[in-house]
């Protein structure tokens, strides 16, 4: 699953109506009505502030709101684009201003959709993934190779310090733990010192 990292936003204009579609992260229906409450003051001249939010977790919540538009055309479609994208942990807003022209509940539930869409597409998303959490101390020599060749087994560098060896702390797909570590031995020919920090727990992984 993926994760919003940050707020995003995203601009559509169809017939003259006017689509603001705002992405938040968020972990709670109570924070779900505070990011509510900021956009109704942010545009209070907006025609409605339809919306949907998912909410992940061993207690799942999903819910959609029309806010005053044809039933089930504009808050399923911000929805079925929050689920579409995988994303949870995140409230999408979908602001309108009514340009003069009708757009049909078929185009209505477009507009909303591709409104959606388009802030999802440029939101800086994390993904939910069990990993292991490892500090490497890796010889000099060893280490441009080493950081080389993080990307083959989808390992983030969490933080970087030079002494007098280099020191590394990972997070590592648990997946792929046993060949990264079959790696690290061999291509620092059993130099490497590993500590696993932390084993099999869940975080939020940036996405570059």
């Amino acid at each position: 699953m993926w994760v919003p990292l940050e707020p995003a936003r995203a601009h559509l204009v169809v017939l003259k109506s006017r689509f603001i579609a705002s992405l938040y992260p968020v972990h709670s229906e109570s924070e779900v009505r505070t990011v509510l409450a900021k956009i109704r003051t942010e545009f209070p001249g907006a025609s409605h502030h339809p919306y949907a939010y998912v909410l992940g977790g061993a207690f799942h919540q999903e819910h959609s709101s029309d806010d005053g538009e044809p039933g089930g055309k504009a808050g399923r479609p911000i929805l079925q684009a929050l689920k579409s994208r995988e994303v949870e942990d995140a409230v999408l807003i979908v602001t309108r201003y009514f340009g003069g022209v009708k757009l049909g509940t078929a185009g209505l539930a477009r507009a909303y959709r591709e409104a959606a869409l388009q802030v999802l597409e440029t939101a800086i998303l994390g993904q939910k993934m069990h990993v292991t959490i490892l500090s490497i101390g890796i010889p000099y020599s060893w280490y441009d190779y080493v950081e080389k060749q993080l990307p083959h087994f989808n390992a983030h560098l969490l933080a970087r310090e030079f002494t007098t060896d280099v020191h590394l702390n990972l997070a590592i797909p648990h997946d792929n733990l046993t060949s990264f570590l079959g790696f690290i031995e061999t291509s620092t020919r059993g130099q490497a010192r590993v500590t696993i920090l932390e084993e099999n727990v869940e975080r939020i992984v940036p996405i570059k």
